[in-house]
């Protein structure tokens, strides 16, 4: 397959795109999605609450805690329970949620799709609620797709963690094409083209998932290739340190120990040091180091994704 052609595929919350689905008629459009991200990405959109029959407009829902349950209800009829539909409507979408999403976006606070301090109401209908809660639609999303990047649009306007997650997009959709007829040689090569990915969130990583990937074999191949998929995107999810980035660029920069002179190694080690010091983004050394295989050439460094996780328009590493 060739993934220059093909963008990933994000599932989203059908409001965050401009679609009227909120129990009120209106939409929740985000501008960094509908302006920036579509570019990049196809998008899935749904909606748990008008995919499982609920209309617009509609009573708003919320999530109650009663005698140690959780139910998704009525706000204003809280006898009557939903949750089931919105399970319902997950299962329905879950076989293309698997086999077709490399991302999922989901709306913050909502009771169906929010993934973390949703408000959590109790029997009292004056209560003050506690923002412990986790949507019902987002509970199955999260619980039956590991290997997914799941993050809530509000947690996007932080750099760093945009930065992460469309990176694992990036890195899950690269997977997939080439996940179905898998061979041995593709699961190695995978994992040795995110060697300085992996590296830059901890050095044992790449022994860890370097074994795993190495214990495949013909009659196996299928097992391992799903378990190394779970465990490698867990590894990408963790949020790389400065420190951690230097360790990486610095293996890097040994395979240009031959080519460069002294005055370009002192250049690129000072670049090195003002990105420790907060003094200059990851995307300075970076381009340096991308200027230097640019001219140099190295055949094992091309075939590295860390200095090019995904498409440099979206300068993700500007601001981190």
């Amino acid at each position: 397959m060739n993934t220059k052609k093909i963008k990933p595929n994000i599932g989203i919350s059908s409001c965050l795109l401009g679609h009227k689905v909120r129990y009120d008629g209106g939409h929740k459009n985000n501008k960094f999605i509908a302006d920036t991200l579509e570019n990049f990405f196809t998008f899935d959109s749904f909606c748990p609450e008008v995919g499982s029959g609920m209309g617009i407009p509609r009573p708003p829902i919320q999530l109650k805690n009663i005698n140690d349950k959780i139910s998704l209800v009525d706000k204003n009829f809280p006898d009557i329970e939903l949750q089931d539909k919105i399970s319902n409507y997950y299962l329905s979408i879950s076989n293309n949620i698997e086999h077709n999403l490399n991302g999922y976006i989901l709306k913050s606070k909502s009771p169906s799709c929010g993934m973390e301090r949703v408000p959590l109401y109790n029997e009292n209908p004056n209560c003050t609620p506690n923002y412990s809660g986790v949507g019902i639609f987002a509970k199955d999303l999260i619980k039956n797709n590991p290997d997914i990047p799941i993050e809530e649009e509000g947690r996007l306007n932080d750099a760093k963690i945009r930065e992460n997650f469309l990176e694992r997009v990036y890195a899950h959709f690269r997977f997939q094409c080439i996940k179905e007829n898998m061979k041995i040689a593709q699961l190695l090569e995978f994992h040795a083209s995110y060697k300085f990915s992996i590296m830059a969130r901890g050095s044992q990583y790449t022994s860890i998932l370097g074994k795993i990937a190495a214990s495949a074999t013909t009659a196996n191949i299928h097992d391992i290739k799903e378990l190394y998929l779970i465990e490698f995107m867990k590894v990408m999810k963790i949020k790389a340190t400065r420190n951690k980035h230097i360790n990486s660029m610095q293996h890097i920069m040994g395979y240009f120990k031959n080519e460069l002179d002294s005055d370009s190694k002192h250049e690129l080690l000072n670049v090195f040091d003002s990105y420790k010091n907060n003094e200059v983004p990851l995307s300075t050394p970076m381009a340096l180091l991308n200027l230097f295989q640019r001219k140099y050439k190295n055949p094992y460094i091309a075939k590295q994704y860390y200095l090019n996780p995904y498409p440099q328009a979206l300068a993700l590493r500007a601001n981190i």
